[in-house]
């Protein structure tokens, strides 16, 4: 138990967020009871090989996204799934998946080899919020209904560079609407780049319109681990 708790620590940090839900690591749930977990499967926007390069910060030309919501780029329909290749550290790999949605609420579970999480999310007009996680959850328990534990923003309007906010994982600010990363997945353009500050780290997290987190990068000192999108499957698209 001692050693299941220091790994679902060390996801927290990496994931900040969470996750999420806790590579695995943030803010994610227990193996599904109604939705059938798939093997990944390489599925690309726009392209039939993978893209190569590192993230950009964008043309600069833009600082403002209109017209969509912050639920847009974090898509949360039953079964969907999303799977990251991790570098730097063995948990950074990780896989996330929907399993459970009702009203504004949607489950996650987050699988990184070693420890499972559950976390819910919540999406109104102007955020998307973590109010329920809980690490080394490994029964097909459904949170939905849960009173929330927490209040973490994910994610949050107006969708600007500068908007920025508080929250218990730390301080975060969009720094750019119109960032590109490049993946296994596939090159994304027009990305959300969300800064989080922490105590002696920082975390850039990536998200693309319809598709979700495309990228996790934390820093510390010396010290990078990265998780990025090798594969996923939004339903309902």
């Amino acid at each position: 138990m001692r050693r299941a708790a220091a790994i679902s620590l060390v996801a927290v940090i990496i994931i900040a967020a969470a996750l999420a839900v806790t590579r695995s690591r943030t803010e994610g749930p227990p193996p599904q009871p109604n939705v059938q977990q798939q093997e990944p499967e390489k599925q690309q926007p726009g392209t039939n090989e993978p893209a190569t390069g590192q993230p950009g910060p964008g043309s600069g030309s833009q600082n403002t996204i209109s017209g969509a919501k912050p639920g847009d780029f974090f898509p949360l329909s039953p079964g969907s799934w999303w799977h990251y290749q991790g570098e730097g550290n063995e948990y950074a790999t990780f896989k996330r998946e929907v399993l459970y949605t009702k009203g504004d609420r949607a489950q996650l579970k987050e699988d990184n080899g070693g420890t499972v999480s559950a976390a819910v999310f919540e999406i109104t007009a102007d955020a998307v919020t973590r109010i329920f996680f809980q690490g080394e959850q490994y029964e097909n328990t459904n949170f939905l209904d849960r009173e929330p534990r927490e209040k973490v923003v994910i994610l949050k309007a107006p969708l600007a560079a500068g908007t920025s906010w508080e929250t218990p994982n730390g301080f975060r600010e969009i720094v750019d609407v119109n960032a590109t990363v490049a993946t296994p997945a596939g090159e994304f353009a027009g990305c959300l780049k969300v800064k989080i500050e922490g105590t002696g780290s920082t975390i850039f997290e990536y998200y693309k319109e319809g598709v979700g987190m495309v990228k996790r990068e934390f820093i510390s000192g010396d010290t990078r681990v990265t998780s990025t999108l090798d594969s996923y499957k939004i339903n309902g698209r």
